[in-house]
Protein backbone atom coordinates (compact mmCIF):
# COMPACT_ATOMS: atom_id res chain seq x y z
CA UNK A 1 0.00 0.00 0.00
CA UNK A 2 1.14 3.05 -0.89
CA UNK A 3 1.00 6.17 1.74
CA UNK A 4 2.54 9.54 2.55
CA UNK A 5 4.37 10.64 5.74
CA UNK A 6 5.52 14.17 6.99
CA UNK A 7 8.93 12.81 8.58
CA UNK A 8 11.21 15.04 10.08
CA UNK A 9 14.52 16.33 7.57
CA UNK A 10 17.02 15.34 10.26
CA UNK A 11 15.36 11.78 10.57
CA UNK A 12 14.81 11.27 7.43
CA UNK A 13 18.25 12.12 6.47
CA UNK A 14 19.52 9.45 8.98
CA UNK A 15 17.04 7.19 8.01
CA UNK A 16 18.15 7.13 4.44
CA UNK A 17 21.97 7.12 5.35
CA UNK A 18 21.54 4.32 7.38
CA UNK A 19 19.43 2.22 4.60
CA UNK A 20 22.24 2.75 2.14
CA UNK A 21 24.81 1.60 4.68
CA UNK A 22 22.91 -1.48 5.16
CA UNK A 23 22.10 -1.89 1.16
CA UNK A 24 18.28 -1.46 1.70
CA UNK A 25 16.02 0.31 1.00
CA UNK A 26 13.94 3.14 2.66
CA UNK A 27 11.07 1.68 3.20
CA UNK A 28 12.54 -1.86 4.48
CA UNK A 29 13.39 0.00 7.64
CA UNK A 30 10.78 2.12 8.04
CA UNK A 31 8.54 -1.18 7.95
CA UNK A 32 11.10 -2.61 10.11
CA UNK A 33 10.42 -0.12 12.70
CA UNK A 34 6.80 -0.02 13.11
CA UNK A 35 6.82 -3.46 13.44
CA UNK A 36 8.82 -2.87 16.25
CA UNK A 37 7.23 -0.72 17.57
CA UNK A 38 4.07 -2.67 17.01
CA UNK A 39 5.28 -5.44 18.70
CA UNK A 40 6.11 -3.99 22.20
CA UNK A 41 3.52 -5.21 24.81
CA UNK A 42 3.80 -2.19 26.73
CA UNK A 43 2.65 1.41 25.80
CA UNK A 44 5.95 3.76 25.24
CA UNK A 45 3.78 6.58 26.78
CA UNK A 46 3.58 5.71 30.52
CA UNK A 47 1.19 7.86 32.56
CA UNK A 48 3.09 9.54 35.76
CA UNK A 49 2.43 7.89 38.80
CA UNK A 50 -0.28 9.39 41.20
CA UNK A 51 0.65 11.20 44.27
CA UNK A 52 -0.79 11.13 47.67
CA UNK A 53 -0.75 14.40 48.73
CA UNK A 54 -1.76 15.31 52.01
CA UNK A 55 -5.00 16.56 53.32
CA UNK A 56 -4.65 19.63 55.56
CA UNK A 57 -7.38 19.63 58.35
CA UNK A 58 -8.67 22.78 58.00
CA UNK A 59 -9.93 24.83 61.33
CA UNK A 60 -13.76 24.76 61.61
CA UNK A 61 -15.27 27.30 59.50
CA UNK A 62 -12.15 27.83 57.63
CA UNK A 63 -13.72 28.88 53.79
CA UNK A 64 -10.10 27.79 52.33
CA UNK A 65 -7.41 25.00 54.10
CA UNK A 66 -4.68 27.63 54.18
CA UNK A 67 -6.40 30.79 54.97
CA UNK A 68 -4.59 33.12 57.24
CA UNK A 69 -1.37 31.28 56.79
CA UNK A 70 1.88 32.24 55.71
CA UNK A 71 4.31 30.01 53.74
CA UNK A 72 6.29 28.92 56.66
CA UNK A 73 3.18 28.21 58.15
CA UNK A 74 2.25 25.85 55.42
CA UNK A 75 5.89 24.42 55.09
CA UNK A 76 5.90 23.68 58.97
CA UNK A 77 2.17 22.05 59.21
CA UNK A 78 3.02 20.12 55.73
CA UNK A 79 6.58 18.64 57.66
CA UNK A 80 4.24 17.85 60.81
CA UNK A 81 2.32 15.78 58.44
CA UNK A 82 5.40 14.06 57.14
CA UNK A 83 6.49 13.21 60.20
CA UNK A 84 3.50 11.19 61.18
CA UNK A 85 2.10 13.79 63.62
CA UNK A 86 -0.80 15.75 63.29
CA UNK A 87 -0.02 19.78 63.28
CA UNK A 88 -2.14 21.92 65.75
CA UNK A 89 -5.12 23.72 64.50
CA UNK A 90 -4.69 26.47 64.15
CA UNK A 91 -1.70 28.59 63.88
Amino acid sequence: MKTTLDIDDDLYRRIKAKAALEGRKVTALVEEGLRVVLRQTHPVRRRPKRVKLPLIPAKPGQKKIFEGMTPEEIHKRLANLEAGYEAPFGR
